[in-house]
């Protein structure tokens, strides 16, 4: 078997296990990695099939869960709790989150990426292009 055959086998092979183990999926660093890997970016209408509605989520800081309500109402509830809004942005092709800290308010948009492998989405913030948290839609939604 050549080298790329190979190392190709062993790739497939691990990300095969980490999925099957219930791993989450390693996320590109940044948004142009997930650009240069072929990920497909979520538009605004993709994006609707998920929110309003919860999310699982694994960040960069700790697990939490997000709740999108049909009102525009956002919370998250985890490690840190926050409230706030959420909207889409059409013109950056992304979802924003207008969230309320001790520091005042934070405004926030992200642009999602699906997973290779899974159901799992990977947010990028479009302020710097890093990535922020790895998610999967709630148990029945």
């Amino acid at each position: 078997m050549s080298y790329a055959r190979h190392a190709i086998s062993i790739a497939l092979f691990t990300a095969t296990s980490v999925l099957a183990q219930g791993g989450v999926p390693q996320a590109p660093v940044n948004l142009k990695e997930a650009e240069a890997q072929g990920l497909q970016r979520l538009s605004v209408e993709d994006l609707k099939a998920f929110i309003p509605g919860t999310h699982e989520v694994k960040g960069t800081t700790g697990k939490s869960t997000k709740y999108f309500k049909p009102d525009g109402g956002f919370e998250r509830k985890g490690f840190k709790d926050f409230t706030g809004s959420w909207r889409f942005d059409e013109g950056k092709n992304a979802y924003c989150l207008d969230v309320y800290k001790k520091k005042g308010m934070d405004k926030t948009c992200f642009a999602v990426f699906r997973a290779r492998e899974g159901n799992y989405y990977y947010d990028y913030d479009l302020e710097n292009g890093f990535y922020s948290h790895t998610w999967t839609p709630a148990e029945g939604e």
